[in-house]
């Protein structure tokens, strides 16, 4: 009977940024089938507004998270807004009480993110869930590599390539706009260029695999000069502290790109290739299977985000713990700063010293 009343509990939630990335939150709530979006929010009224229509449960609109806040007939706070504004909304929000599920990158700066990590503490303390949003772990692909590695099958790991492309012209991942004044090309709101945008979700699937960065040496360039101070290539290698090493590139163009893979990770008894796009599958190679094992049709990147939603929901409801904690959570910013840093000094830099 007690399972049967916590299942039966609704979390109510408040959108706040009704970008691109809001509409797959929103298609994962659905799914969940233990959410009600009360609210949304966006600067944009006719944003905020279309969004809602989609949401199928007649919620109130606003244009600000503080008028939100004061109406406050909601469980928690699902925050999509432009990077630079997630530290001071996170804890507008958790201060009102609410629980928080906050889109990746958690702050664009260091001193954000030890703010955040102390505000973490004290939400425990309360009763608070407090979960920063990084769906790639939960990336069905990402998850069976994974399993094959954990599994022993391809031998001890000595290498892992991680490779993110977008461009804004014919390819299967064509979702950039070549607007130089969306805020995404501008440096100080994204806290930096390719490295803290989406290239940030290629580093969870390394650290999930092989374990924590150590150090990093990495060169960054502007093949596609849309934005001063926004790097659209980085390229870098990846030690971690067992010993590995890694190659990752994150890159966005205005040209035509293949259909690369997107990951490769090599061990003394085979190789695991998770392919290009969104829609990657995973391929096997081993003696068994020298042209390949595929495991399975892919079910590809955004099937991450209902297992994500339904994570931050059964953490508010079920009471179940969140995976990754806003230390570890703080992990890939800390490498793209690391990159950062190695660009000018051209030595390698440590991720985790301050």
């Amino acid at each position: 009977f007690a399972f049967l009343l916590a299942m039966s509990r609704v979390l109510r939630v408040a959108l706040v940024g009704c970008g691109y990335i809001a509409e797959h939150h929103l298609k994962a709530y659905k799914l969940c089938g233990r959410a009600e979006i009360a609210a949304v929010v966006d600067l944009v009224a006719e944003k905020a507004e279309a969004l809602a229509k989609q949401t199928g449960s007649n919620p109130k609109v606003f244009t600000s998270l503080s008028d939100a806040l004061s109406w406050g007939e909601f469980d928690a706070v699902d925050i999509m807004t432009p990077h630079d504004l997630h530290h001071d909304q996170a804890l507008q929000s958790t201060r009102a009480g609410k629980h928080v599920l906050l889109e990746k990158p958690m702050a664009i700066n260091l001193e954000d993110c030890k703010s955040l990590i102390e505000e973490e503490k004290q939400c425990r303390k309360k009763g608070i869930v407090f979960m920063v949003s990084e769906n790639a772990q939960f990336w069905p692909e990402v998850v069976k590599v994974k399993q094959v590695i954990d599994s022993g099958r391809i031998g001890k790991v000595y290498l892992a390539k991680a490779n993110y492309w977008e461009t804004t012209v014919g390819s299967p991942f064509e979702i950039r706009t070549d607007d130089e004044s969306h805020w995404e090309y501008q440096a100080a709101r994204v806290g930096g260029g390719v490295l803290m945008s989406g290239s940030c979700h290629w580093l969870r699937p390394l650290r999930f695999w092989l374990g924590e960065v150590d150090e990093v040496i990495g060169v960054t360039s502007s093949p596609w000069e849309i934005r001063e101070g926004w790097e659209s290539l980085s390229n870098a290698m990846l030690r971690f502290r067992n010993g590995v090493t890694a190659t990752f590139q994150g890159m966005v163009v205005n040209n035509p790109l293949s259909n690369s893979p997107c990951f490769q990770v090599f061990g003394s008894k085979g190789e695991i290739v998770v392919g290009g796009g969104f829609e990657g599958s995973v391929t096997v190679y081993d003696k068994d299977n020298l042209q390949g094992e595929s495991l399975g049709p892919a079910e590809g990147y955004f099937a991450s985000f209902p297992p994500t939603i339904n994570h931050f929901v059964r953490a508010v409801l079920d009471k179940q713990p969140v995976d990754a904690d806003t230390l570890y959570c703080s992990g890939e910013p800390r490498i793209a700063w690391a990159i950062y840093r190695s660009v000018k000094s051209k030595k390698w830099e440590k991720v985790w010293e301050e």
